[in-house]
């Protein structure tokens, strides 16, 4: 099992590539860490954690750069945060000593340790601050730690320092605790640094004060030293620990939140093709969540009460539009066309040229509102209103026309198209519960549909009142009389392609 980078899995980064289902199985269950750590007798610290117990980290390398990535900046800005205790306390060991030199005879010493000592920590805060501190800063931490051990280790060169037992031992714990909790080092050095440091203090502890070098003194300090380590070591594993756990957990709510969004995006244009988009998004604003308890009760209402926790989708909305033009259009000779293939093939082509008569309605303006077998129907005007809606209708009228002959020839096919116009008042809305459809009803409706049917193939036709919004930008003819209204042909366009308005 090969582990890439592509970021591709449910796992951030990590992409798993197997080569047989066997194989897979056994690599699985040999690499996962809940497996791997049961199996040892540990405790799983976090998802995903690696097989070295004592040093926290993931099981892949690049969930683990990626880690240290994110969280770089927060440690810096700890690391940051301790080296301004530092200083405060270099200023604070400053004043001390100097209102304090009459007491002692070595205060010039300190002092100009503890000069030297401000300067450095605040060369090294400044460098914090640079771009090089990402790629030095593990020797900016050994040397911070190796500074302030040494530092508090040569106060303690003269037989008689000028800090009690108990300041300097306060001292170590300080410096010890802070090396384990926001001084970025890995733990192996860290424990070496700090038992180093221990060690030789405890030596020149003993050293000044020979009472200390008793076996009881011997084993109590020893006691107290390792309890402080193994406190550091606690914290240092809580840290790591924590801040992996966040991270895996932040990773995998990023993704789950991607996923959504995707998802969101998919059922939103699922949404838009199955309506316009004004529509479209009255649908998706209106969607509301509410309890039979928040909808008011009225005596003798006919309205069906919800359920608890029901989700109304959408609320019903019906509009009334005038100057809306109805465009159906059906293939004439289909049935012949259909009778020698399978439904397969059949499909296809029809998928294949209502596709085209989908990007003719976008181009012109108009809205699909269904496939109705080999009948396509749209309107242009409707939902949201149009001044040229007569024009767009015909112009996807002809389209289609043009379109059926590029089909014809690039299908061996002979079928050609039946266009019928009518511009009037329609009603629109949504309706149903399930599987609910955009589309719009009136006599206009039915007049457009029936003047499809008796017009002639391979021309458009269109009502008088259609004809009435083009503003004789077409060449007509007067076609036959379709429910007592007139019919007329346009003949301005190429293949001899006619348009005919009743």
């Amino acid at each position: 099992m090969g582990k890439e980078n592509n970021g591709t899995s449910g796992e951030p980064g990590v992409h798993y590539k197997t080569a047989d289902p066997e194989s897979v199985k056994v690599n699985q269950e040999s690499s996962s860490p809940s497996r791997r750590n049961s199996q040892n007798g540990l405790p799983i610290l976090f998802e995903r954690a690696g097989s070295w117990w004592p040093n926290p980290k993931f099981d892949s390398e690049i969930l683990e750069e990626e880690q240290w990535k994110n969280y770089f900046p927060q440690t810096r800005r700890r690391f940051q945060y301790a080296l301004f205790y530092i200083f405060a306390a270099c200023i604070a060991w400053i004043v001390y000593f100097g209102t304090t030199k009459q007491y002692s005879d070595h205060w010039p010493y300190f002092l100009v340790g503890t000069l030297v000592l401000l300067c450095l920590i605040g060369a090294i805060i400044g460098f914090t601050y640079t771009k090089h501190y990402k790629k030095f800063y593990l020797h900016s931490s050994v040397f911070v730690s190796v500074l302030i051990c040494g530092g508090i280790l040569s106060t303690m060169v003269y037989t008689e320092s000028d800090l009690s037992i108990i300041g300097a031992f306060t001292a170590t714990v300080e410096v010890l605790l802070m090396m384990y909790s926001v001084i970025p080092m890995p733990l192996y050095m860290t424990v070496l640094i700090g038992g180093i440091y221990s060690i030789v203090f405890e030596v020149l502890t003993a050293l000044q004060n020979p009472y200390m070098q008793a076996p009881l003194f011997v084993a109590g300090k020893v006691l107290l030293h390792l309890c402080i380590h193994l406190m550091g070591v606690h914290i240092f594993t809580m840290r790591q620990v924590r801040q992996r756990s966040t991270f895996w957990k932040i990773g995998q709510s990023t993704i789950a939140r991607k996923d959504l969004q995707v998802e969101k995006q998919i059922k939103e244009k699922m949404i838009h093709s199955l309506m316009p988009p004004k529509v479209a998004n009255q649908v998706m604003a209106s969607r509301t969540d509410k309890d039979e308890d928040d909808i008011p009760k009225k005596r003798g209402s006919k309205t069906k009460a919800l359920k608890k926790g029901e989700i109304i989708f959408r609320t019903f909305n019906m509009n009334r539009m005038t100057d809306v033009s109805i465009l159906f259009a059906d293939i004439v000779g289909f049935t012949k066309m259909s009778s020698n293939k399978t439904a397969e093939v059949l499909v296809g082509q029809l998928n294949d040229l209502f596709g085209r008569f989908d990007d003719l309605c976008a181009k012109s303006g108009c809205e699909k509102i269904s496939t109705l077998g080999d009948c396509y129907y749209c309107v242009s005007g409707c939902p949201e209103p149009k001044p040229d809606h007569a024009k767009c209708c015909v112009e996807m009228g002809l389209g289609m026309i043009e379109a059926i002959i590029k089909f014809d020839e690039d299908n061996n096919e002979q079928v050609d198209m039946r266009v019928g116009v009518h511009t009037g008042t329609v009603l629109c809305g949504i309706v149903g519960t399930r599987r609910f459809k955009f589309d719009v009803w009136s006599n206009d409706v039915l007049l457009a549909n029936i003047m499809e049917s008796s017009g002639q193939p391979g021309r458009v036709h269109i009502s008088e009142t259609s004809y009435h919004f083009l503003k004789d930008e077409y060449e007509v003819e007067e076609g036959e009389d379709v429910e007592g209204k007139k019919l007329y042909t346009n003949l301005s366009f190429t293949h001899e392609i006619s348009l005919l308005f009743c």
